[in-house]
């Protein structure tokens, strides 16, 4: 990390300086509300009765060099919501009080010759927006044509409050000259001056603003937009938009890169990877096809099996079956790019299925057991590469459950201890009840699924139950189905006999074969515990 300097500067100082607002960063956004805590901050102090050299503190921005030599300027990386507003207020001030020409200086950038000032203003934005030409407008007293923007209302309401504040404290020259002359040499900003772009991006992670937080999936767009030929970047922006979870689908993009690349090793930052290491952005056609067919999959079906598998596993408390599973997807299936429909063909639905059982499988055994992101991460690694260069990726899975692993497993689901895997494990054993149809389930994991407990946590002595029994079989395998939300609300609480109306209306064949039972006594719990631990044991293998 090179040299980072922060002195605190007067918005004067701040504002003697060229600016650039980098295209990755968000276009401008400030509304209403974040304007008049601004103007109160400004006016609260200057009502205070400014003594000498009273300052007050605005926040931080951080900056670094524009690569641009041949006229030096700062990128912001942090704090250009904030100074594109305090240009709006400083532009508001000028147009009230006529020609002042220490806010024409803050505004508008000096030639180097004449010292004459010219177009280009102080703060120049290269967002993916109209955000420069609206800011042009305004400066040079364009307002009559402009469109409505937050750039134009924030304009406007500052032109407001300046009469109101005006009005209140008298027309005269002298009380609006005192009060611009506090904001340029009172008010001061801290500047971090960073050597490059990645210590200004260091920083700002790490250090608390007012703006609104970077995603990596910004800074990608711009860097794909800057890689698009002109004549399809109005494509590109209306494709971006259509996308559901820019930075998601970038960490699902990021594996099945590393796939294709035969990279099984520890995994890099998000950012890093696509910016520093890989730096696979300059392909722009290449990234945005992949993008669009990892949307595309969230709108594809497949089949009942895998339709319920996906839904099971989305219960899962990390992410990383994902990553084997888009890897398959996007090298085998199909793209309609014109449609924007995705395909698996049929040859290859039965070796899927194959992989989402086999995903199923390792995670829960690994999630029940450790309950932990590093028990998996490196198999999953292994696997999307295995995938990638067509080699035995199930037996990936099934060379790291060690004999431990299993005998913990099968030890555990008599308990009450499944941890953050519960919910999965009742999904997955009520789906594998050798009478329910695949169909009818997987409509039921369509709405909001809940888990019932059949002895109710609200709980009177009654049907043979202690309270020690209860609070040992109370969060078992036996006194758990899953059921629809609507049907919990309706039997929670109730007792056995009452609860079973609401069972006959579910989709589940758990909870219809409850309708048989006569009464909810321990014994029973027990032989549905047994039940449903042999239906989980032979579906694992184990």
């Amino acid at each position: 990390m090179k040299a980072i300097t922060a002195n605190p500067e007067t918005v004067r100082e701040v504002f003697s300086k060229r600016y650039i607002i980098p295209d990755f960063q968000r276009p401008y956004s400030w509304d209403r509300e974040t304007c008049e805590k601004l103007w109160d901050d400004i006016t609260s102090f200057y009502g205070t009765g400014i003594i000498n050299d009273d300052k007050y503190f605005l926040g931080n921005i951080v900056i670094n060099p524009a690569s641009d030599k041949t006229a030096p300027a700062w990128e912001i990386v942090d704090g250009q919501q904030r100074l594109t507003t305090l240009l709006l207020l400083i532009k508001a001030l000028h147009s009230n009080a006529g020609t002042v020409k220490a806010l024409e200086e803050c505004l508008r950038i000096k030639d180097p010759l004449t010292s004459a000032l010219t177009d280009e203003l102080r703060v120049n934005s290269h967002v993916i927006s109209e955000d420069r030409e609206n800011l042009q407008m305004v400066v040079m007293d364009r307002v009559s044509e402009m469109p409505e923007c937050n750039i134009l209302k924030n304009y406007k309401f500052f032109c407001e409050k300046i009469s109101e504040w005006r009005a209140y404290n008298g027309q005269t020259s002298e009380a609006l000259n005192n009060f611009i002359l506090a904001l340029l040499d009172n008010i001061v900003l801290l500047p971090i001056h960073c050597g490059s772009e990645d210590d200004a991006l260091t920083i700002f992670e790490t250090i608390n603003n007012r703006g609104m937080s970077l995603s990596d999936a910004d800074i990608f767009k711009a860097k794909l937009y800057h890689n698009t030929p002109v004549s399809e970047q109005e494509k590109f922006i209306e494709d971006w938009n259509k996308l559901t979870d820019h930075d998601w689908f970038f960490r699902i993009l990021m594996h099945i890169l590393r796939a294709e690349a035969g990279d099984s090793s520890k995994e890099t930052s998000m950012r890093s990877y696509f910016t520093r290491t890989a730096k696979p952005l300059k392909n722009c056609s290449a990234i945005m096809r992949s993008l669009k067919i990892i949307n595309a999959i969230y709108d594809w079906y497949g089949s009942d099996e895998i339709f319920s598998l996906w839904c099971i596993m989305n219960t899962y408390p990390n992410y990383y079956w994902n990553f084997p599973v888009f890897v398959f997807l996007h090298k085998y299936g199909l793209f309609d790019e014109k449609e924007e429909d995705f395909k698996l063909p049929d040859k290859y639905i039965g070796q899927f299925t194959a992989l989402m059982e086999a995903t199923v499988k390792y995670f829960f055994i690994k999630g029940v057991v450790y309950n932990s992101v590093n028990a998996v991460r490196d198999t999953v690694y292994k696997v999307c590469v295995s995938i990638e260069k067509e080699k035995d990726y199930l037996s990936d899975y099934q060379a790291n459950i060690y004999k431990e692993d299993i005998k913990a497993f099968k030890d555990l689901l008599d308990t009450d201890r499944l941890k953050r895997c519960q919910r999965g494990i009742v999904l997955l054993v009520a789906y594998l009840n050798p009478s329910q149809d695949k169909g009818s389930f997987a409509d039921f994991m369509t709405g909001r699924v809940e888990i019932e407990h059949i002895l109710p946590k609200k709980w009177n002595n009654y049907d043979g139950w202690t309270d020690q029994l209860w609070s040992e079989r109370l969060n078992t395998l036996g006194n758990l189905v899953p059921l629809s939300k609507k049907l919990n609300i309706a039997a929670r609480n109730e007792f056995f006999d009452k609860k079973k109306e609401y069972y006959k209306e579910s989709e589940v064949q758990d909870v219809k074969d409850l309708i048989a039972v006569k009464e909810w006594k321990p014994a029973d719990v027990m032989v549905k515990q047994k039940e449903k631990i042999k239906r989980l044991l032979k579906y694992f293998k184990i």
